[in-house]
């Protein structure tokens, strides 16, 4: 490989990563966003019903928590098509072996990025979470418990 290609490919490595690396602090951004318009939501509802339970409260977190799960995973989905890309130029550049150490994620040469990992991963279990605790309150709420 000439040394200009090698170059272009280490220049293309590093514009990788720093894409890579503001899509991961975008999605710590997206949670931190999600976590404060909850409470302010919540806050704003109860004291707009005097203090009293109300299903706008339950809707409008569930549609808060889907919209910003919808919004993480996309970011989630295409810093995981960066990742493949940056393991693809390295491998070329290393005589088609796979590198791990330095690049990111360890991925094996199989690797794809699909939306359903990007919905369903350990990043995104926050909004999981976040979707059935609000399912769950309304089951009770709705049963009377409280």
């Amino acid at each position: 490989m000439s040394d200009i290609k090698q170059t272009l490919k280490l220049k293309e490595i590093d514009q990788l990563d720093s894409a890579i690396l503001q899509f991961s602090k975008n999605t710590l951004a997206t949670k931190k966003i999600c976590a404060s318009l909850l409470v302010g939501i919540t806050a704003l509802i109860l004291k707009l019903t005097d203090n009293s339970l109300d299903l706008s409260i339950y809707l409008s977190s569930f549609i808060s928590l889907l919209i910003f799960w919808i919004i993480d995973s996309n970011s989630y989905y295409y810093q995981r098509k960066l990742r493949i890309r940056m393991t693809e130029i390295v491998n070329d550049l290393k005589d088609n072996q796979l590198v791990t150490d330095g690049f990111g994620m360890p991925l094996d040469n199989k690797e794809k990025s699909s939306w359903k990992k990007a919905f369903f991963n350990d990043s995104q279990l926050f909004y999981l979470f976040g979707t059935l605790v609000v399912v769950a309150l309304i089951i009770i709420d709705k049963m009377g418990w409280i």
